[in-house]
């Protein structure tokens, strides 16, 4: 091991190291000192004491530790392009003057014109049904299980599927941008906007307790040297091992991932929560009343036990 813990060490950094010297850059152009700082720090100080194997643990771990949270904010993200796609790219739009159909952008349909919507097609924009009865999937929108009959002078919203044998024709009366689900989407990504109470507790706490550690780490790798080279090596590993257990990386990490993943994923099961704020909440809720059959239920009743009586 002991020949190899010197290429191991330098080939762990070389792998690991640059992606969070690339952020640690960043953040001290904007005169900050953050997580990624502190592990680069520690990553270079144990090279130069020669200890091959912390650099390459630090490297590693920490390499790890970004992998973890890079996948946690994709699966955020990948909720959130989830409730984008509610919104269709294209629209049916029928030519006021020949009456044909014509596919355009649905971003592209005014106000007050009518399209078509098939079975199976998503309507890009609130509206007015003129022709037609079929029924539409809310559930993306109001979580309600059940598709919901739609007739003549009856309102849809945008988002909303047509699962019927119908095809309905709609006047808009929003654009897309204006429409439920663009709204939804925009509550969405406010809501992740939002910082809650305990981020900004977290924020503070780091921006105060980072500075800290690192100075107190900066006494121990620098003072001892007085008293010997053997002395100052020693204290100088102990002040970049402080470095590395002292970082708050976890809490200033994984809150708002957490917050911005739970967001997303209520979102996508038709519940708006509007911030981190509600979210926690909603976590002291004890009891919930629910009045509408489709929310909880199928509304599909079953007889489950009979008893007949005599007379």
């Amino acid at each position: 091991w002991e020949r190899l813990e010197f290429p191991a060490g330098v080939l762990s950094v070389l792998f690991g190291l640059p992606p969070v010297a690339w952020k640690a850059w960043k953040t001290i152009r904007r005169c900050e000192y953050d997580a990624n700082c502190m592990m680069v720090t520690a990553a270079i100080g144990a090279l130069a004491l020669g200890e091959w194997d912390e650099a390459a643990s630090v490297a590693f771990l920490f390499s790890i530790s970004e992998f973890l949270e890079a996948r946690a904010s994709d699966k955020a993200r990948n909720a959130l392009m989830t409730i984008v796609q509610l919104r269709p790219e294209h629209a049916n739009l029928i030519h006021p003057e020949t009456k044909e159909i014509v596919v355009v952008p649905a971003d592209r349909v005014p106000v007050g014109s009518l399209i078509s919507v098939r079975t199976g097609d998503t309507l890009p924009a609130d509206g007015v049904v003129v022709e037609g009865t079929s029924q539409i999937d809310e559930s993306s929108l109001t979580g309600e299980s059940v598709p919901v009959q739609k007739k003549i002078n009856e309102t849809v919203s945008g988002g909303g599927i047509n699962v019927g044998s119908t095809q309905l024709v709609v006047r808009t009366t929003t654009s897309v941008e204006n429409s439920a689900v663009s709204r939804l989407i925009r509550l969405v990504e406010e809501a992740q906007a939002n910082r809650s109470p305990t981020e900004k507790t977290i924020d503070g706490f780091a921006r105060v307790y980072t500075p800290a550690v690192v100075f107190a780490a900066l006494l121990l790798c620098t003072i001892p040297w007085l008293w010997g080279q053997e002395v100052g090596r020693q204290w100088t590993l102990n002040g970049l091992i402080i470095i590395v257990i002292a970082c708050p990386c976890a809490l200033a990490i994984s809150t708002p991932v957490t917050y911005s993943a739970a967001l997303a994923a209520t979102a996508q099961r038709g519940i708006v929560v509007k911030g981190g704020a509600t979210l926690e909440t909603l976590g002291g809720v004890s009891t919930v009343l629910v009045d509408k059959t489709g929310t909880l239920t199928e509304g599909k009743f079953k007889l489950r036990h009979l008893e007949e009586i005599d007379g």
